[in-house]
């Protein structure tokens, strides 16, 4: 064998060793999540919302989906730059942020959105590594969801790379 062909070799089967998450949202509906969205989606497509304008600080998550207005990505100043540059640097993209005194008790906490976008969870100034993520095109409601383990604390949950000017999203303990 060749020692081309042995390196190409070993690029083919380091890229199909990629996880699946560096792909694309995947189809199969809303109950192919790698967790249950129920709640979320209820929430999400539900007209009983809490409005918030990007910045705001609020003692808690509601029980329901949180309507934040957004603002454009170069006009906003994040507490902690985005982990994640726009892909398309084409049309407007927008992003906010919301700070919760507490999300409650220690743990796993989901947060979804209905449409495609990146979310960072921030604590003590840092970003927090996503425990899980799970993505589906074709589920009515949600989009995407991630895992993050969030501590005591202030919590600041930032999105940005949304198309439009607002975006509904939903934060509440994983099960």
């Amino acid at each position: 064998m060749k020692i081309v062909n042995a390196w190409h070799m070993a690029a083919c089967a380091a890229a199909l060793a990629l996880p699946l998450s560096a792909h694309a949202a995947e189809t199969g509906g809303c109950e192919s999540f790698a967790w249950s969205v129920a709640t979320e989606r209820q929430w999400l497509t539900s007209a009983d919302n809490e409005t918030l304008a990007s910045g705001a600080k609020v003692s808690a998550p509601p029980d329901k989906a949180i309507s934040l207005s957004l603002l454009p990505m170069d006009k906003i100043s994040f507490p902690v730059a985005p982990t994640s540059r726009r892909k398309n640097d084409s049309g407007d993209h927008y992003g906010g942020f919301v700070t919760f005194d507490s999300v409650g008790d220690p743990g796993i906490y989901q947060v979804s959105l209905p449409m495609a976008g990146w979310v960072d969870v921030i604590q003590d100034g840092t970003a927090i590594k996503s425990a899980a993520h799970s993505g589906k095109m074709d589920c009515n409601g949600v989009r995407k969801t991630g895992r993050f383990a969030i501590g005591p604390g202030p919590v600041t949950v930032e999105i940005s790379n949304i198309p439009k000017d607002s975006i509904k999203f939903a934060i509440r303990r994983g099960e």
